[in-house]
């Protein structure tokens, strides 16, 4: 192979640098069409046409692949349109990859949902918050945690219903609606947890004025979930506590269809506790509820006081 003489280039490296030349010139042209697109795709949102801007900015992307800035005016143009899905599709990932875009992305997010939850399309709203949830509850506005916390009870998730209304009330707002202290021990009582919706229900049935919608039906699952919890008392051989819980139901004075058995729980709690006297009162108080002296309960009450007038002891 002979020597490549002085002055003359070799044919190979010309060529090298040749492709490298065009191939940089290809890539600022295609730098400059996107940034042409994106311009063109702001000007476009700048009037309302979201159809045609999303166009461009796709154009743009496919000139600069992956770009993070052309992705976010995707997923921002898409939002605006109120197309859930297709929004979450390049917020979710770009979200992943950079963290420090979550806050530009929650408020493009929350205005959807909240847009949503104008036109009554829970399931938007639900799907719209759901990334947000992930992040933390702190992204999400407490407003909208308790409009998510009532879907999810509407459609019997209480786990999660619970979970987000528990949020609300640490939220600790001085506005907050009443109410959710009812749908706090609904959600407890539902998932039986009738001891820890008692604090709950109480406080709600104090602090609802008198004629509120759910007043009546907090005071009937309040007295329906004391019974159960002093029901759960006696069985666990705690009499006194049991017995707190059945006056403060008997007092509340519902549920009617259980009175006649909280009487009669109360004969039994004050009879093993040695107060023969009061249990006496309280099993008359069975039939005095029953006029018509039938069913098991009367006979049972019926039965217990023959046993203290007439020798309980002896039996």
């Amino acid at each position: 192979m002979s020597a490549l003489q002085p002055g003359r280039r070799c044919p190979g490296a010309f060529r090298g640098a040749a492709v490298t030349a065009l191939l940089c010139v290809a890539a600022v042209a295609c730098q400059n069409e996107a940034e042409r697109s994106m311009r063109v795709g702001d000007r476009l949102m700048a009037v309302g046409e979201t159809d045609r801007a999303i166009a461009e900015y796709k154009l743009a992307e496919r000139q600069r692949s992956g770009d993070a800035e052309i992705r976010l005016r995707i997923g921002h143009a898409y939002a605006s349109r109120g197309d859930v899905d297709e929004a979450l599709e390049y917020y979710r990932p770009l979200a992943e990859e950079k963290p420090e875009l979550r806050h530009q992305i929650a408020a493009d997010l929350i205005a959807l949902s909240m847009a949503a939850r104008e036109r009554g399309a829970a399931e938007n709203m639900s799907r719209s918050l759901q990334p947000l949830l992930d992040w933390g509850l702190g992204y999400v506005p407490t407003d909208l945690l308790l409009s998510l916390a009532r879907h999810y009870g509407r459609d019997g998730d209480y786990p999660r219903s619970l979970g987000l209304y528990l949020a609300v009330l640490a939220d600790e707002d001085e506005g907050r609606e009443p109410s959710v202290l009812y749908e706090v021990g609904r959600a407890y009582e539902e998932l039986g947890g009738c001891e820890r919706a008692l604090p709950y229900f109480g406080r709600y049935v104090e602090e609802a004025a008198r004629g509120a919608p759910e007043r009546d039906a907090a005071r009937w699952h309040y007295g329906n979930c004391l019974f159960v919890s002093a029901d759960e008392e006696r069985a666990a051989g705690r009499p006194s506590a049991a017995l707190g819980k059945l006056d403060e139901m008997v007092s509340l004075g519902v549920p009617r269809t259980l009175l006649d058995d909280a009487h009669f729980m109360r004969g039994e709690m004050l009879l093993s506790l040695g107060n023969t006297e009061s249990a006496l009162g309280a099993y008359q108080r069975v039939l005095d509820l029953n006029p018509s002296r039938t069913g098991a309960i009367v006979r049972r009450a019926e039965e217990r006081i023959r046993q203290i007038r007439f020798g309980f002891e002896d039996e």
